[in-house]
């Protein structure tokens, strides 16, 4: 053992070495920080000491803590539906406290979100909604309808900047709507007169909204406005001439009427397959829908598209991963085995092999309880 000298120990600094009264007791342990020049003084005057066989003089630097670890990616298909519960949160915020939220700023966030899923993973940004049995039809519709928008922009050639005020026209486009929700709800068929007569002028009502929380984007406002306009003038709330109608509102009225009509709500007795959504509202062109969006629209989302649940030959119950036009050429997951019970994990099906061609549709609504089953052909 080596008695301490007084240069031995720098103050605020980590010590080098453990250090021990004259009868052995430990004192500091290595790597304890002095502070005070008292304390160096009476371990001087009590003959403090350390081993020299263990001494490290060198600077004492303490041993890192494991980095922490990278927080686990959202798959696009997770973060999809954060997004859906953010412009929930957004939506409901604006409705009863607006001055507490900048409007633009977080739907212009989810909106840039939904943007980069869609150019990173397709199949996911159009499943994600479709199969949202949690959230509110509004919610998920506008949703779903934001990701149709901004695909069929795309398509359409539009710029970033005009997409970017599309896709957030689409996620607000029924603000004016949300306070009449609960009411509209409470109907399992027609609306009567007077809410129908309110629901009509909810595209003014929501452009308003959006106005008095500080949106002043033309193309937003207008696309919010029109979206329910139709090219033969038939359409609501101004009943406006076709030449009059933005093409942002011409891209949003397909976007909305798809997606309303693929997703069940209180109202409607049952949701369309997305092909016979897509057949009527084709049969809809010039009249009252853009054909050439129309066209785009089935190029984007096939006549199955993701999240359509099929049933195959073999008995099974599967679920549409990616759009496609043929259905021999659809790629499907089972996740109802032949017996009905709910597989485990979804098992991949090749419907150009016997046994697995697709012989009908099943109405999601019908297919709830392997909910989370689904999900996971995405989530992965």
């Amino acid at each position: 053992m080596r008695k301490i000298v007084h240069s031995d120990i720098v103050l605020g600094e980590p010590i080098g070495f453990s250090i021990y009264s004259q009868s052995g007791t430990l004192l500091f342990r290595r790597g304890s920080v002095i502070h005070m020049p008292d304390q160096i003084s009476r371990l001087l005057v009590r003959g403090a000491q350390y081993d020299e066989t263990e001494t490290d003089l060198r600077p004492y630097t303490p041993e890192a803590p494991p980095p922490p670890p990278e927080p686990e990616e959202l798959s696009p298909f997770e973060h999809m539906g954060s997004l859906i519960l953010n412009l929930k949160h957004v939506l409901a915020t604006m409705l009863k406290n607006p001055e507490q939220i900048d409007v633009s700023t977080r739907i212009k966030k989810i909106a840039q979100e939904l943007q980069k899923i869609c150019q990173k993973d397709i199949d996911s940004a159009l499943a994600a909604p479709c199969v949202d049995s949690y959230n509110s039809y509004i919610v998920v519709q506008q949703m779903m309808g934001a990701v149709l928008t901004e695909l069929i922009a795309q398509k359409k050639g539009l710029d970033a900047g005009q997409r970017l005020s599309l896709v957030c026209a689409a996620l607000t486009r029924d603000v004016g709507q949300l306070q009449m929700q609960l009411e509209m709800d409470k109907h399992a068929g027609p609306l009567p007169d007077d809410l129908w007569a309110q629901m009509r002028q909810h595209p003014e009502l929501g452009a308003q909204l959006l106005q008095k929380s500080g949106i002043t984007d033309p193309v937003w406002l207008d696309a919010v406005r029109q979206h329910h306009e139709h090219l033969d003038g038939s359409g609501y709330p101004a009943e406006l001439p076709a030449a009059h109608i933005t093409q942002g509102a011409r891209i949003l009225a397909v976007a909305d009427r798809y997606s309303a009509m693929t997703k069940q709500r209180p109202y409607r007795a049952q949701a369309y397959f997305p092909q016979f959504a897509l057949k009527e509202i084709y049969l809809k062109k010039n009249a009252e829908i853009d054909e050439e969006i129309g066209r785009i629209l089935i190029s984007v989302t096939g006549l199955l598209s993701p999240g359509t649940m099929v049933r195959i030959k073999s008995g099974e119950v599967a679920v549409v991963k990616s759009p496609t036009v043929k259905p021999d050429a659809a790629v499907v997951y089972a996740v109802y085995g032949k017996t009905g019970m709910i597989l485990s994990t979804p098992a991949r099906r090749d419907t150009s092999q016997p046994g697995c061609e697709i012989v009908g549709l099943v109405p999601f609504a019908d297919c709830l309880t392997a909910a989370v089953v689904i999900k996971q052909v995405w989530a992965k």
